[in-house]
């Protein structure tokens, strides 16, 4: 939606209301639509003309997860225990969208609660743009596949676990998970407060740092070193080969442009995801002891019962392993001037939708908690992190991704050096999806062209 700029943002906002039509009943991405405000349109438009632009996203498009609140719309969380719920006000950073010229588009499904699933019974997920038989993530799920069929320009998730930067691999987008705090969560539900935070999802880093400055996060200038630690004997430990090779190849292009990296282990890294685990089933654990769980899914069920048979302790040792693993990435990147870790963003392609087990390295391996073992460790230290896309696997053809990550306030270096990478590198092709959609949404005007 970015390309053309000499449409007006009513030009651009009917077009976007056509590819919905075309691509959401098919990839459900959004799962409530705000109606077009034409006096809003206009107002922005107007304001465009004259030279006054509100923000950095001036008439720019913007979805929102369905656990943030958007006065008017349903709020359910995907979840059936929230089905009769309507926002009465929006969410902070809603508010900020608005005040910054953004245009509210809808609220986009996700996994219930927020919580990890496959599937939602209650309430759809998104499909995988590049093929609906594997997981698109989760679960900022839509907001992934929203960004991925260009149905907005900037998309608001939240994430606890890798919950924007999964759906972001798997759709072939980027995802930010900044520290917590650096976007506000005033207003959202919030079931995992010590891993959780507020993010974005875009087509581009660029636009990813308008929006950041935008809604919060501010802007400074930032002169990365464009040094990477590389924890090599992890990722060939975790990573299926195809995965190794996608990597490999990245680093080579990286390599070529100038960046220095460096072969180096951070200290605790499985045992810091594990234990962002352990707290993550801790807190859901709370949240969900005073939620009448008869209209929950049986995987909502199942998750509060894992939670009371947490050994007692276990909270308590994951959370210092958790400072531990802080403490020790900071130290890390501080001792080799280094701007970030780089590993890949899952350790396999996205799996069939269905499928609990895959193999890497001739060994048989759970998909779940296996998928985590690069994201969820920057949850555990309170770091900021990104992917961005780094080519197809060549069997699934689905995205792959690389992961940068950082400590926590680092935010706005993290984004200077992924800037630098996406330049790097190569583009993926045109999503099939996309062309598809513009061939429809011609043959309907020919048919029946748009009136003045």
């Amino acid at each position: 939606m970015l390309v053309d700029s000499t449409q007006s943002i009513g030009e651009r906002l009917h077009d976007l209301a056509r590819r919905i039509s075309v691509l959401n009943p098919e990839y459900r991405a959004y799962s409530h639509v705000v109606p077009l405000d034409h006096k809003l349109i206009l107002t922005l438009d107007e304001e465009r003309t004259a030279g006054r632009p509100r923000s950095p996203i001036h008439g720019l498009t913007v979805s929102v997860k369905g656990n943030i609140p958007v006065a008017g719309l349903p709020w359910t969380e995907g979840c059936a225990i929230f089905a009769k719920r309507v926002a009465t006000r929006d969410a902070a950073i809603v508010k900020q969208v608005r005040k910054a010229g953004g245009i509210v588009v809808g609220t986009t499904t996700l996994s219930e609660l927020a919580m990890y699933g496959i599937e939602n019974p209650f309430e759809p997920m998104g499909l995988n743009p590049w093929d609906v038989c594997r997981t698109a993530g989760g679960s900022s799920t839509g907001a992934g596949v929203a960004c991925a069929l260009d149905l907005a320009d900037v998309n608001i998730g939240t994430d606890s676990g890798g919950s924007i930067r999964n759906p972001a691999c798997h759709c072939g987008v980027v995802g930010f998970m900044p520290r917590i705090g650096a976007l506000s969560s005033e207003g959202k539900a919030n079931h995992t407060p010590s891993l959780s935070t507020v993010g974005l999802i875009t087509r581009s880093v660029s636009v990813l740092i308008r929006a950041f400055a935008a809604l919060g996060g501010g802007e400074h200038e930032a002169a990365p070193s464009r040094k990477l630690i590389v924890p090599t004997r992890l990722i060939e430990m975790v990573c299926d080969e195809p995965t190794r090779m996608l990597f490999h190849s990245a680093q080579q292009a990286l390599s070529a442009s100038g960046f220095t990296l460096i072969d180096r282990e951070v200290e605790g890294w499985l045992e810091a995801e594990h234990a962002a685990g352990v707290i993550s089933l801790f807190e859901c654990g709370q949240a969900l002891a005073v939620m009448d769980l008869s209209h929950a899914s049986s995987g909502i069920r199942d998750r509060a019962a894992q939670a009371n048979e947490l050994a007692a302790g276990s909270v308590a040792s994951a959370r210092k392993v958790a400072q531990r693993f802080k403490d020790v990435l900071r130290e890390a990147l501080d001792a080799a001037q280094a701007d970030a870790v780089l590993t890949p963003t899952w350790p396999f392609a996205a799996h069939l939708l269905r499928a609990e087990k895959t193999n890497v390295n001739g060994i048989e391996v759970p998909i779940n908690p296996h998928r985590n073992c690069f994201v969820r460790a920057a949850n555990a230290a309170d770091a900021c992190a990104i992917t961005l896309p780094s080519g197809l696997y060549p069997r699934e053809q689905v995205p792959a991704g690389i992961q940068l990550m950082a400590s926590g306030g680092s935010d706005h270096r993290l984004l200077a050096v992924a800037s630098l990478a996406e330049s790097i590198l190569p583009p993926l092709p045109q999503l099939p999806a996309l062309s598809m959609a513009k061939l429809e949404i011609e043959r309907a005007q020919t048919l029946s062209p748009r009136r003045n």
